[in-house]
């Protein structure tokens, strides 16, 4: 009875893990191409992905590698978004940027996650980590921060401006297709490259067999109430 009670339990659990999908992994590395300097034109990096047929966002997060070059860039000139099919997100928009510092933060280089579950936002990560906006990182930003979110001119941009370009932009739309990765430094005196990025995609989950589902489970309650019965 015990052995027929593990067996119906790890068929359910199969199905439960088949339905939630398996997190899909892909990382772009060696990219190490420069960000143009104080240029709008930027450096657009586009990869595609062909090895998802069918298969939909469910939930996103995004890896990104960024250093400074020569003498150092400022983290706080990047304005960064990243495009698929239908989907948009702000990434970057001129982190540390707030009423009366429109340069935002001077650090220099980060090595990122963007989850837009994470409790902090990326735009304003000194203060997250120091409590305040003035004390400089000592080295390259690193842990996982929720988007900038912040869909409006890199100009004028603020920590108070309205955020809706999360990563959640590509929930339902195909994994395979060409992602595109769009980051400009939008201020001169510092000059930084893109090393490389990835994404961490959680499919949108298949839907269970009900026959099956409900075939397993009236045997296992069979095997209960036989147990029960002893």
């Amino acid at each position: 009875m015990l052995k027929c009670f593990s067996i119906c339990l790890a068929l359910i659990l199969l199905l439960i893990v088949n339905a939630q999908g398996q997190v899909l992994s892909f990382s772009f590395s060696g990219i190490n191409a420069a960000i143009p300097d104080g240029t709008p034109t930027g450096l657009v990096n586009a990869q595609s992905i062909n090895s998802a047929p069918n298969v939909t966002v469910g939930d996103i997060n995004v890896t990104l590698s960024i250093s400074g070059t020569t003498f150092g860039g400022f983290n706080g000139d990047l304005y960064v978004t990243l495009q698929h099919d239908s989907g948009f997100a702000v990434l970057l928009n001129r982190p540390g940027s707030r009423s009366g510092t429109a340069q935002g933060y001077s650090d220099n280089g980060m090595s990122i996650i963007l989850d837009d579950q994470a409790s902090a936002d990326i735009h304003n990560y000194r203060l997250a980590l120091n409590g305040n906006n003035g004390t400089v990182l000592t080295g390259a930003l690193g842990g996982t921060w929720a988007p900038d979110a912040r869909r409006v001119d890199p100009a004028t941009v603020l920590s108070t401006s309205s955020r809706d370009a999360f990563l959640n932009g590509f929930n339902e739309t195909p994994v395979n297709g060409t992602w595109t990765l769009f980051l400009t430094d939008l201020s001169s005196g510092g000059t930084q490259q893109l090393n490389s990025w990835g994404m961490e995609i959680t499919p949108v989950p298949e839907p269970v067999d009900s026959t099956l589902a409900t075939t397993i489970g009236l045997l296992l309650l069979a095997v209960l109430r036989r147990g029960m019965r002893k």
